[in-house]
């Protein structure tokens, strides 16, 4: 290096060091210098190798929504990563891993500081996949020690019904018939045990129409059935402080009666939070009611059949926001609320 360029080099370098700002600027160069050695391959933006890529095979990418996060510090067996040993081709032996899809159902134990927020991140899920998996609410909050079912991918649990084969199922929850069969280990032909409960991947909340037959209804004793009063996404079950369930779907649905009946009320207005809602009596001290309606299509004192159109979805009453569009449906006995899903 020339001389003269030297010398001024180190003039310069003896005054930074004998600066107060010039040595601090210094000492924080190395310190981020040292720190970002350490950064692991996802911070650099070079994506994790996988299989052959190990032995520079082509590059595989894998999206994490499909695979799950790779998480190998959760405790359980999650759907991150698979590994095991091999000889590479000088004859030593190395570990090899590869994404691993998991087609059972876990069991995890809540740990201190989790949400179901933080359990759904972790496992690579949405949130409202472990709600409906854990019966639970968006409001409930997770204790320690907690056993939670985590199904391996997005998805719903169905029980089996009367009547019902898996081509129904897979049909009603729009879902591949064989990708049905093979979380479940089961064959596309084969005779569905009533109450059995399968994994429907990809599928969501929804109302399955009943072929008719053999009835098995608590209502039947009484001389009627109950039927689905609209279609749509179930966003809130039956719970502690709601004692009715909610159907989403879009604005002026319709909303048919669930057996036929009495109109005993039929309001607009406020109704305490209700909206514009109806009540139908069936006799034998069974009634329901039909709220939140956008509109109504009978009054009072009319009789009604099963499955009449009685009025359109809205989100009138406590509903907060055009996304809440809903109907909230009530079952009474003897006036008291029971569970809806008892009674189809």
């Amino acid at each position: 290096m020339n001389r003269f360029l030297v010398v001024p080099f180190l003039k310069s370098f003896r005054y930074t060091l004998h600066s107060p700002f010039g040595f601090q600027v210094l000492s924080l160069g190395f310190l981020l210098a040292f720190l970002l050695s350490f950064r692991p391959a996802y911070f650099v933006g070079v994506p994790e190798r996988f299989e052959a890529e190990f032995f520079g095979g082509p590059s595989v990418r894998f999206s994490i929504s499909e695979e799950g996060f790779l998480d190998n510090f959760s405790g359980v067996n999650t759907a991150g990563l698979h590994e095991f040993l091999l000889r590479d081709e000088e004859g030593n032996v190395i570990v090899k891993v590869e994404p691993k899809k998991r087609t059972e159902t876990l069991s995890y134990n809540v740990r201190s500081g989790e949400t179901i927020i933080s359990v759904a991140h972790k496992f690579g899920l949405k949130v409202s996949t472990l709600l409906w998996a854990n019966k639970l609410t968006s409001k409930q909050s997770l204790t320690v020690g907690q056993s939670l079912r985590i199904p391996p991918k997005d998805g719903i649990y169905y029980t089996v019904q009367n009547n019902d084969e898996l081509a129904e199922v897979a049909k009603a929850h729009n879902v591949d018939i064989e990708k049905i069969a093979t979380y479940n280990g089961i064959k596309t032909d084969g005779v569905l045990t009533v109450g059995k409960e399968l994994f429907i991947p990809d599928a969501k909340k929804t109302f399955i129409p009943r072929s008719t037959g053999t009835d098995s209804s608590a209502l039947a004793s009484l001389g009627f059935e109950l039927r689905r009063p609209t279609k749509g996404v179930i966003s809130q079950g039956f719970h502690k402080q709601h004692y009715a369930i909610d159907i989403a779907n879009r604005l002026n649905s319709p909303v048919y009666a669930a057996a036929s009946g009495t109109v005993i009320r039929s309001s607009d207005g406020w109704n305490y939070g209700y909206g514009r809602y109806i009540i139908v009596d069936h006799g034998n001290g069974v009634q329901t009611l039909y709220a939140h309606l956008n509109s109504r299509k009978i009054e009072e004192g009319a009789e009604i059949k099963t499955g009449q159109l009685i009025g359109l979805m809205g989100n009138t009453g406590n509903v907060f926001g055009p996304t809440g569009i809903h109907l909230h449906f009530e079952v009474r006995i003897r006036g008291r609320k029971v569970n809806p899903f008892n009674y189809f």
